[in-house]
């Protein structure tokens, strides 16, 4: 009976898509030349659409992706050449999705982009992720290319940011009704897991560690509206918290003694910190944690700041199995993931991330053995 609710809440979330696309094809077959755009700064910028030659800078790269515009990317980032080079690159789910960054033109670095590479490249539009409107105009000033700001935004607080610059993007480069499946998709899965977890309660305490931010961080880097722990209204001690004035995206370092008071009854650690996690653990006041002396500890596979829908939505599902288990008793965590997968990038990647960081699973505290696909604690 679970499985069959499952598939009629799919069911109707791509009939909207269905039904929604044909609306909006219509809407992007304006009439091409230059046009004025508002971009998620509030600059004003002149644009010829539709733009064919692209470039995505500052974590843009992925909504290009997302909107099925990787062939028409021209030039990236040298950490897009090789993601191991910066914290937060290996598992973009986008990246792996696209070898074939690694064989595109350089455009300088996340921290200094080459303008003279740009304009040798000629993209019709260059569309930056993060950084200041001072730094768009003046790269704009640069190299006489339109430069439109867009936002990764997330599914939670940011969620609008995140489909204003689809929009934005779908306005420019013609593709709406990618933009118009997105949305419908993201609010199709949403609405399945909210009607799931409607009338229950978890009452129980969580957590969530080993979270990086600038750098790696071990069990005391966490965070607080943690977007997965929002959507699933569950129940996160560092909530309860007064936080640090130097939030990082929500990311901050609990006090040790902060954490040791709360005593959560489960805690789920991201794999980027998980070595530091272990460390961590080795200490008696942590291994004396409730969630550690019941093995309640739980692997998830890192998102840079959630602005990775697929990951993100991949592990809500999972800490929805295990928070409320009744409610997701039918849902296979491999599948899922690669449901999402293969909706945003049109890869299925979930062993590949699984290989990478370990998958979704339980993790053992004591060290015993290794959790099939990843290191133990």
């Amino acid at each position: 009976m679970n499985m069959l609710r499952h598939s009629l809440r799919l069911l109707i979330g791509w009939l909207l898509v269905l039904i929604t696309a044909p609306l909006t094809c219509a809407a992007a077959s304006d009439s091409a030349g230059p046009r004025t755009v508002t971009d998620l700064a509030g600059r004003q910028v002149e644009v010829t659409v539709p733009a064919r030659r692209l470039v995505g800078i500052h974590s843009a790269l992925s909504l290009l992706c997302y909107m099925n515009l990787a062939p028409q990317v021209v030039g990236v980032e040298q950490e897009e050449k090789d993601p191991r080079q910066w914290l937060g690159g290996t598992g973009r789910s986008y990246r792996l999705a696209h070898p074939e960054f690694s064989a595109l033109p350089g455009i300088g670095s996340q921290r200094q982009i080459d303008a003279e590479a740009l304009v040798a490249l000629q993209p019709d539009v260059i569309f930056m992720g993060w950084g200041t409107p001072q730094a768009a105009d003046r790269l704009q000033q640069q190299t006489g290319i339109p430069v439109l700001m867009v936002h990764n935004g997330d599914l939670t607080k940011q969620h609008h940011r995140f489909e204003q610059s689809l929009d934005l993007i779908a306005t420019i480069c013609d593709r709406r009704e990618r933009a118009e499946q997105i949305k419908a998709f993201i609010n199709a899965s949403l609405n399945d897991l909210h009607q799931r977890i409607k009338g229950h309660t978890s009452s129980t305490t969580c957590y969530i560690g080993g979270l990086n931010f600038r750098v790696a961080h071990g069990l005391l880097g966490t965070s607080r509206d943690y977007p997965p722990f929002v959507l699933l209204k569950a129940n996160n001690i560092t909530d309860a918290i007064t936080p640090p004035a130097n939030l990082v995206k929500g990311r901050f370092s609990l006090a040790a003694e902060s954490l040791l008071k709360a005593d959560p009854e489960i805690i789920f650690i991201c794999a980027s910190g998980e070595s530091l996690v272990r460390d961590d653990l080795s200490h008696p006041a942590f291994a004396a944690l409730s969630a550690v002396r019941n093995q309640r500890l739980y692997r998830i596979i890192p998102h840079y700041y959630a602005a990775s829908p697929d990951t993100v939505l991949a592990e809500t599902w999972y800490m929805a199995t295990i928070l409320y288990p009744g409610a997701f008793a039918d849902v296979d965590i491999a599948s899922t993931a690669d449901r999402f997968y293969r909706f945003f990038v049109g890869a299925p990647l979930y062993r590949e991330m699984a290989t990478l960081f370990g998958p979704f699973a339980p993790l053992n505290a004591s060290a015993v053995g290794n959790t099939e696909g990843g290191p133990s604690l």
